[in-house]
């Protein structure tokens, strides 16, 4: 094994209150996507409209997340020293792999999510045509393959070195590895970027041509903008805490500097709260069809049901 290599002085008390910060993050991330997942396993609306299927998927994987990355942050936060923090780099590599397959996973789901609600704006008859299951079934192939591409790199590119005063993943991982990692990502979310920013476009031109017809256009904008909130909350959410990071250190790393050196693990805590955000606006979004109806309901939820699937 290589000897240890030293990355230079990093600021070890912020680092020890990031740690702190992703924990508490953790607790909300799990516990709020952890109610979502239970919504939808109890919820014969919500179990039952493909148009969430995305939604549900990525609810999924910030829940598992927040879940599987608590030994890779508790196991550094009890290791943390002020002086010197050198970390076992073979049980952080291990540990700390949940991040690079969510971080792949939330950013090829965010695109899918904007380029669904692109096909349903622009193209609303090809849109109906289409079925929502497999369509998320599809992104979901496609994130996972992602994913698994990107932990063989993980593996393959990393060799297994000490690095002392480290305090995140991205400091144990090669620089091939960082420089794919970031500029894969970063291609991603300007991908999220390009169709997000497509359909706020034509959400205010929907919304401008309502103004001048009031009358006759109200019920239907209304409609549209009921069926969109979810779907653009998390693409807003997941453009501030997920595509900005993501091209910022995918620019950073084309100059040939490494972030994480400077700033620690922000890449979890980025994720981590853009997945406790995503989950608050789905509640608020959704929250009539959250609650748990009881079964002498269940002919009008189904109803309900049936009308929000083609809003």
């Amino acid at each position: 094994m290589s000897p240890p290599k030293q990355l230079g002085a990093l600021s070890n008390n912020i680092t020890l209150g990031v740690y702190i910060l992703i924990l508490v993050l953790q607790f909300f991330c799990a516990t709020v996507n952890g109610l979502i997942i239970l919504f939808f396993a109890r919820s014969r609306s919500l179990h039952r409209n493909k148009h969430m299927r995305l939604v549900i998927f990525l609810s999924i994987g910030d829940f598992f997340l927040a879940v599987g990355e608590l030994p890779y942050i508790i196991y550094m936060t009890i290791n943390w020293d002020a002086k010197q923090m050198d970390y076992d780099p073979l049980y952080i590599m291990i540990t700390a792999e949940p991040l690079p397959i969510q971080l792949k996973i939330s950013a090829t789901i965010t695109v899918g999510i904007a380029l669904g609600r692109n096909i349903a704006i622009f193209l609303p008859s090809i849109y109906r045509r289409m079925d929502q299951g497999d369509y998320a079934n599809v992104i979901l192939v496609i994130a996972i393959l992602l994913a698994s591409f990107d932990v063989a790199l993980y593996w393959a590119l990393t060799p297994l070195e000490h690095h002392i005063n480290c305090g995140t993943i991205g400091c144990f991982v090669s620089d091939q590895f960082r420089y794919y990692w970031g500029i894969s990502n970063m291609i991603l979310g300007l991908m999220a970027v390009f169709l997000s920013c497509s359909i706020f476009w034509k959400i205010r031109t929907v919304q401008s041509k309502s103004s001048v017809t009031v009358m006759q256009s109200k019920q239907n904008s209304n409609r549209f903008a009921k069926a969109n909130r979810t779907s653009t909350g998390i693409l807003i959410s997941s453009l501030l805490f997920l595509t900005a990071p993501s091209v910022c250190v995918g620019v950073v790393e084309l100059t040939g500097f490494s972030i994480f050196k400077l700033v620690g693990p922000f890449y979890s805590a980025c994720l981590l709260m853009s997945g406790v955000i995503n989950g608050f606006i789905f509640i608020a979004s959704n929250w009539d069809q959250c609650h748990l109806r009881p079964l002498k309901n269940h002919k009008v939820s189904i109803v309900a049901s049936a009308v929000s699937a083609f809003r």
